[in-house]
Formats: structure tokens, sequence, C-alpha cells
């Protein structure tokens, strides 16, 4: 890593965490940080090994995914009230959650086609609030909702605290 571009990295850490969930753009996200192309690839990949972001790959396995990122987080929700500017969205530190705690010791990727997350290649889950439907993953088996503000499941909905336990 050239040592000149230490600023840009926080830089890019700030980006992040102004925009995650980021939708992935190499090259804007470039532009906006004055680094070529390449060099933001590599440097999400030494951030994710540091463990400040996570990387999120879609569950199709295509040639692009070798390439980039379909979506990046925080590593660590904690992390979004250190770096973020503006202020977090709920929704926001719920994901962030729910991928931490599930990517300790499972593989988890984007479910590009229906739901939030897809893990082991097995379960889909759609993470949101106490309201959250089953509407986006209502067709797919094993399929469940990791809902924050309940106490207990009901049915394939799940209480998102519950997902700390895996930890």
């Amino acid at each position: 890593m050239n040592p000149g571009n230490c600023r840009k990295v926080k830089a890019l850490l700030n980006v992040l965490a102004q925009q995650v969930p980021f939708d992935v753009d190499i090259s804007k996200m470039a532009s906006m940080i004055e680094l070529q192309r390449n060099t933001v690839i590599e440097y999400l990949g030494h951030l994710d090994d540091a463990k400040l972001i996570h990387l999120l790959y879609s569950d199709l396995v295509s040639v692009k995914k070798m390439q980039k990122p379909d979506k990046i987080y925080l590593e660590n929700p904690n992390l979004l009230y250190a770096l973020a500017t503006t202020s977090v969205k709920v929704g926001t530190v719920r994901e962030c959650f729910a991928i931490n705690q599930l990517s300790y010791s499972h593989t988890v990727e984007y479910g590009k086609q229906q739901g939030d997350f897809k893990v082991d290649g097995k379960w889909t889950f759609e993470v949101g609030g106490e309201g959250k439907t089953f509407d986006q993953i209502a067709d797919l088996p094993n399929s469940y909702v990791l809902a924050d503000d309940i106490e207990s499941p009901h049915g394939n909905k799940l209480p998102l605290w519950m997902v700390g336990l895996l930890y």
C-alpha cells in the first residue's frame, strides 16, 4: 500500500459509512477519492481483510464475482456510529449486525434475486422491523425474516437478536 494514499483510504471509509449498504460502482468510487479503479478494488480487499468492511458477493456464480463485490457493509454496526457524519439508518444497523453475526461461522452472500442474504447457499433471510412481511421471500423454501423489535419467534419470523447467539 502506498503510504501517500492513507488519507484516501480514510476518505473511502468515510464514503462507505455515509452510504452503506453501498451498491458498488467502483469507477464512481474511484473518481470520488481520486484513485485508479484497480487500486480501489485492492484497498477494498485490504479493508475486508482488516475486518473494517464486509464485502458481500452475489449468490450467483459468475466472472463478475471475481471482479467486484455486489454490496459493501461496514463490518460492525458500531463503526457506523463512529464514522458516519450523518444520522445512521436503523435498517442499515440491522443489516450490518445480521451480516456480522452470521458471517462468523457461515458463508453469507448477497441475495440478488430475493431476500437480503443467502446463508451457506441454503437459507434466505430478509431483515427488517417488527412489521416486516414475507412478500419478498414468499415463494422461497428455507426463507426467514429476521425482525427487530420482537421477543420470540413466530413461524419463520425470528427475532434479530437471536443471530447474536451464533457468535
